[in-house]
């Protein structure tokens, strides 16, 4: 096995157990849990934590199979009504702390990925999540934006938004400014979306980080970037921006490369795009926006998305062009785990259909992915000879740290053979497999179409 903090199931209990000593901090009353009721406050956030896809009456019964101490399923909402959602992103950060032996790259930076995901909720017309989408059907959708550490598997924190309100490069810089408070070098990997002069000089200017940026290389790129031919570079480049409309109007002709930043005192126009008036500044009326862009071919010549573009302020010298691609393909690691948070810990399985419910059952997703990934890190994988190296296979150590976790035995035993049956399940690991993107609607499964099981 390997070094971890130590036993899961025990640091899980004990996390819960302070929660619950202090559960005031987290409750909606200072009346609420004072009462004995059958239903306790450490239950309780055991069995939102432990939830899957079946109906809610199903997972009451999963988690307590005594008739004497099983609850109504409305008194279990009752119970729930007095907890607040942010229990459980505590529940998250502290797990997120748990690993003492991080992998860092080249051990000097903790590389970390910002992205975002959707999430649908059951329709409810009294939420503030209500989207239109493109078809003009209106939905109960929200955005949730992680920071995820890409080498270590770990959810270390989130901002979750409606998604008809949602703003990435806020919630970027704001888990990035708390970030940066532990004093401690990192690299974060953003996808194109993130990529703007206002987040760029946010991360020139905060201590401790590092970026590295996809940028488009055709419209829509930054002016600079369009301008460059078809052929790899690694050059610095320096941006001129200015909130000023009168410096902008007098000397955009003799500046060729003059941007011009929106400030919050103009007008939005509707022939604006959504980026255009999402655009902010947070400096001075003149700036010299400075980083590094690396161009590079990365698929076959006439193909789509032939080139890519990457911006950082990564040392040419420590990371020459060629390592540039493999950083950033580091960040496909938190696609892949938005993929299993979602449907292999069935993440998008919701049991209410209020906000404020909602947003517990994702904060408690998160958390145990968090409690799943650090028990796959101190699982022990057994040497294979053959073509292929072997993981642990995500979707049967959710399903086994369910078991574990619901039995109550925190016990180093139960623990050492939850990491044994871990390792039982292995899936081939098949590095530069391609397959184009197959996007489906998935709609929110209803209440009444739930697994019994």
């Amino acid at each position: 096995m390997k070094s971890l903090h130590s036993n899961i199931l025990k640091l899980m209990d004990s996390i819960i157990n302070k929660i619950a000593d202090n559960i005031h901090d987290f409750s909606v009353s200072d009346q609420a849990f004072t009462r004995c009721r059958k239903l306790n406050s450490t239950d309780l956030i055991k069995l939102i934590l432990n939830m899957g896809a079946g109906s809610l009456n199903s997972e009451i019964f999963h988690a307590f199979p005594d008739m004497n101490s099983r609850m109504t399923a409305s008194a279990f909402e009752q119970q729930k009504a007095k907890l607040k959602p942010e229990c459980f992103k505590e529940i998250m950060s502290e797990l997120s702390q748990a690993n003492n032996t991080l992998q860092l790259l080249d051990n000097k930076y903790l590389v970390v990925a910002i992205d975002g995901s959707d999430f649908d909720q059951p329709f409810n017309p009294e939420s503030e999540n209500i989207f239109r989408g493109k078809d003009g059907r209106i939905y109960c959708q929200l955005h949730v934006n992680a920071l995820y550490d890409v080498l270590n598997k770990l959810y270390l924190d989130m901002v979750i938004q409606p998604r008809q309100k949602m703003d990435e490069r806020e919630a970027a810089l704001t888990m990035l400014k708390k970030l940066a408070q532990q004093e401690k070098d990192f690299l974060v990997l953003m996808d194109r979306g993130y990529i703007s002069f206002n987040l760029i000089e946010n991360c020139n200017r905060l201590k401790y980080c590092h970026y590295v940026m996809r940028s488009k290389s055709g419209v829509g790129a930054f002016k600079e970037i369009m301008a460059m031919s078809n052929h790899e570079y690694d050059v610095d480049l320096s941006c001129r921006v200015t909130s000023s409309h009168y410096y902008y109007v007098t000397h955009k002709d003799t500046e060729k490369f003059l941007h011009m930043i929106l400030h919050k005192k103009h007008h939005y126009k509707a022939v604006r795009s959504k980026n255009t008036r999402d655009q902010r500044w947070d400096f001075e009326d003149m700036c010299d926006v400075r980083f590094r862009v690396c161009k590079f071919r990365i698929n076959p010549p006439g193909s789509d998305d032939e080139w890519e573009v990457l911006i950082t302020n990564l040392d040419r010298n420590e990371y020459p062009l060629a390592r540039m691609k493999e950083i950033y393909h580091l960040r496909w690691g938190i696609e892949t785990s938005f993929r299993e948070l979602k449907y292999d810990l069935s993440g998008i399985q919701f049991h209410s259909k209020k906000d404020q419910f909602v947003y517990m059952e994702i904060y408690a997703h998160f958390a145990m992915y968090n409690a799943v990934s650090l028990s796959v890190i101190a699982s022990s994988k057994p040497y294979t000879q053959g073509k292929y190296q072997y993981q642990i296979d995500f979707k049967m150590a959710c399903c086994i740290w369910r078991r574990y976790f619901s039995i109550s035995d925190n016990s180093d035993k139960n623990f050492t053979q939850l990491l044994l049956d871990m390792a039982f399940y292995l899936t081939p690991i098949r590095p530069g497999r391609k397959d184009k993107r197959n996007l489906k609607v998935k709609l929110v499964v209803g209440f009444p179409y739930r697994l019994a099981a």
